[in-house]
């Protein structure tokens, strides 16, 4: 199994088809429009294709040589592959893909780990077996499985608690580090475009565009993984290149791994560490495609993270930030978007609970032009905290309701302690989440209000976004607070008072409203 020609990356094609493709594939033939995978796996794919342009073209040098990489990449990324195609070798008996070469278990009984172990979906080890009823059994991966999973394997690996194995002379310890995808729940940005080449080049940055990777000094660019591998844990030279330059940590070796060609098992255990923007005792620049945020009174800047029960929709003003001088911003490529027409944005995390993986988030948006300017942004964002300040009356309206019919909720929260703001979210949760999904379906709208900023047609799309809210804020409140009795109805009356107090604060309504 070969990733230069073997097919193993499942692409769409012009004709809507799914049929997979090559690494060369993916640089050479114009009907593949996308990738189609979960979005963890996207942006390990699209960290090894970006990855392979740079070592294949080089880094540009400026804008200009930015330019002319997209004639130079279908050119020169084959010439490249076939150089260096004994790398791409899967099970190649002196340098696997991604794999270290005699590693071996380092316990007395020498037991393999699942493959199953590379997807995060799959039941092993502490995963839950809801999905997967087929962990009860042995099961054996093709290579295509295996190439892919192994790839974002490390990336996304989450540090914890690993077996032991023999890497060389040196055993490696039972705790591991994050993969440099992972830390914070980042959430990763790709710019789209028509085709797979063309959303390869628009991701591609210049060396004046990697300003905070030059900061770390001579030799920044460093060299991808597969051309300097480490022959060891004392191999220092190979080991800084991996893990602190720009090339070598795209592609990671987080997690010391060797596949049996039966695609059963594997010999698993703890790779290379990696600093990170988290890190307070080694850290890294920012990922290119993460977003960096500042916040609190001391204007501490952190990474914006995936949230499960937060739709990325609500986070896309952080998000379409062009980072400036002080590093605060969106992804790096942001700076290749049309201003004028628009770009489409593709954004993916996962998100973790400490070394578990709670879910992957994946939302794509094309964001018109006006969004880039000032007026268009600040509109989007406050158009955003309206909508969630509703929703903190929305769920002060049904505390005060839950009060009022349940005399016992006031010791119940006494009683909770520190555990108090989880008693109260569960509480709510039933009418965030109609109100979430009901502000969600009229989102257009908000676009709508972007685009028509400063004409005629702005104020009766922003009525209409406001009666939107408005609504949506009702009918969550109706479904989460029953009327059924008298005392309900009487609590219900109450709570309703104070969610129509809180919308005409935000929506800020001409002309006499109803009460309740």
């Amino acid at each position: 199994m070969n990733l230069v020609d073997d097919p193993w990356i499942p692409c769409i094609r012009r004709d809507g088809m799914v049929r997979p493709a090559s690494l060369r594939d993916c640089f050479t033939c114009d009907d593949i429009v996308d990738l189609a995978v979960r979005p963890h796996e996207r942006v390990a794919l699209m960290r090894l294709l970006l990855c392979v342009s740079y070592a294949a073209a080089g880094i540009p040098e400026d804008y200009d040589g930015w330019e002319d990489l997209r004639e130079r990449l279908p050119l020169e990324v084959p010439v490249y592959l076939d150089q260096w195609r004994d790398a791409f070798e899967l099970f190649h008996p002196q340098k696997p893909f991604l794999q270290v070469v005699g590693l071996r278990s380092a316990s007395a009984s020498g037991d393999l780990t699942p493959c199953s172990k590379l997807d995060f979906s799959l039941a092993t080890g502490s995963n839950s077996t809801l999905f997967d009823h087929a962990a009860l059994m042995e099961r054996a991966f093709t290579p295509e499985w295996l190439a892919l999973n192994l790839l974002t394997y490390q990336m996304f690996s989450l540090g914890g608690l690993i077996g032991s194995v023999c890497w060389g002379e040196k055993t490696t310890g039972r705790s591991s580090c994050d993969g440099p995808c992972a830390p914070g729940s980042m959430l990763h940005t790709f710019l789209r475009r028509d085709v797979l080449l063309d959303s390869i080049h628009v991701n591609l940055l210049s060396e004046e565009e990697l300003h905070d990777y030059q900061q770390l000094g001579e030799g920044w660019q460093g060299r991808p993984l597969w051309e300097r591998f480490p022959h060891g844990l004392d191999d220092a030279p190979a080991i800084r290149n991996a893990t602190e330059t720009f090339l070598g940590r795209m592609v990671p070796l987080t997690r010391a791994v060797l596949l049996s060609r039966d695609g059963a098992g594997m010999v698993l255990g703890d790779g290379l560490a990696f600093p990170s923007y988290t890190s307070p005792q080694r850290p890294f620049p920012p990922e290119v495609t993460a977003t960096v945020i500042a916040g609190g009174k001391k204007d501490v800047r952190f990474l914006l993270g995936a949230q499960p029960d937060k739709a990325i929709w609500r986070q896309l003003a952080a998000l379409t930030v062009k980072r400036q001088g002080d590093g605060i911003g969106g992804c790096a490529a942001l700076i290749h978007g049309h201003e004028e027409q628009g770009t489409d944005l593709v954004v993916c995390g996962l998100s973790r609970d400490q070394a578990d993986v709670v879910d992957v988030l994946e939302s794509v948006f094309h964001v018109p032009g006006a969004m880039f300017q000032t007026a268009g942004h600040t509109l989007y964002e406050g158009e955003v905290a309206r909508a969630e300040n509703i929703a903190g009356g929305l769920g002060d309206a049904v505390e005060r309701y839950r009060r009022l019919v349940d005399g016992g909720w006031e010791a119940r929260l006494k009683l909770a302690g520190p555990k108090k703001g989880g008693e109260l979210a569960r509480l709510k949760a039933q009418a965030f989440r109609c109100y979430w999904t009901s502000v969600e379906t009229g989102v257009s709208l908000l676009w709508d209000m972007v685009r028509t900023c400063g004409s005629e047609a702005f104020v009766p799309v922003q009525r209409a976004w406001w009666a939107h809210l408005e609504k949506s804020a009702r009918a969550a409140y109706a479904a989460a607070c029953g009327k059924d009795t008298e005392r309900q109805m009487r609590a219900y009356v109450t709570g309703r008072r104070i969610l129509a107090g809180r919308l005409r604060k935000y929506l800020e309504h001409d002309g006499k409203k109803e009460e309740a």
